[in-house]
């Protein structure tokens, strides 16, 4: 007679599901966070527990956020600020060395600095612009995980890439940066194979249009009307994103890309047959 027995985690694991969200302890980087997503992604780590470092190339936009951040920390943890050029394999370092030698540990690196600059195939600077942004948006995300790679492997850390929904559906005048974007989808998934075994999760999140300063261009008023939830993303709702990913809940996800833009991919075709 056969009798089938069903396998499931212990009940203390689902009981742990309510403080999934508790990062105290963990150290998180974020690329990129003196400003706009990255900014509103550090602040979440804060208010969630965790030591984070302030990243990004203006002095007094970091010193701001921080200041913010430590704020908005339980323990009013100070963050690691530093300043720097992600272009360079100096700032690179120096940003990985930065941050083991005041904390300790590597848990969570968010790679979500960048650049966009609108492109097409026709204009006489392509190839300058095409390697201005392949220069951040992609060989420097490849230096950072490269040098963070030791570390994450220590505390079975996660990698979680910002690309973009132009990565999955092509828009007209993002010729370089939907390619570097989806470039960077390719290399997650890549990696994710390459760091599994090491149980070090790589993902990706691909926004929608953000709405990030004041007051609204455009095409942010266009984005809203073909959004069906009826509006363009807020920093939150990346960062919400970013602390599901980098939590206990997503322990089984790797070589993911979580699409976070409220439906607008499915109207990106009208977007292209409009003269914007």
């Amino acid at each position: 007679m056969r009798i089938d027995v069903w396998i499931d985690y212990p009940i203390e694991d689902y009981k742990a599901v309510a403080k999934s969200r508790n990062f105290t302890g963990s150290v998180v980087v974020v690329t990129g966070s003196s400003s706009g997503i990255g900014e509103g992604i550090v602040k979440l780590f804060s208010i969630l527990g965790a030591n984070v470092v302030v990243t990004g190339r203006t002095a007094p936009d970091v010193q701001r956020v921080a200041k913010e951040v430590q704020e908005l920390s339980p323990l009013k943890l100070k963050p690691l600020e530093v300043v720097g050029d992600l272009t360079k394999t100096s700032d690179v370092n120096n940003l990985i060395d930065s941050t083991v030698k005041t904390f300790g540990r590597l848990d969570v690196l968010v790679n979500n600095a960048g650049i966009f600059k609108p492109t097409n195939i026709t204009q006489t600077d392509l190839l300058s612009v095409w390697d201005q942004i392949f220069s951040i948006d992609l060989r420097a995300v490849v230096e950072l995980i490269h040098r963070s790679v030791p570390h994450l492997e220590k505390t079975n850390g996660t990698i979680i890439d910002i690309s973009a929904i132009t990565a999955i559906a092509p828009v007209k005048f993002e010729l370089a940066y939907a390619s570097a974007k989806a470039g960077l989808d390719m290399l997650t998934k890549i990696i994710a194979l390459e760091l599994g075994p090491k149980n070090v999760r790589v993902n990706t999140i691909n926004p929608g249009t953000i709405h990030v300063r004041d007051p609204p261009d455009p095409i942010e008023v266009l984005a809203a009307k073909l959004t069906p939830l009826g509006r363009v993303g807020q920093p939150l709702d990346i960062a919400r994103a970013v602390a599901f990913l980098a939590s206990t809940d997503a322990h089984f996800i790797t070589g993911a890309n979580v699409v976070v833009d409220g439906g607008v991919i499915f109207n990106v075709g009208v977007a292209n047959t409009l003269n914007i």
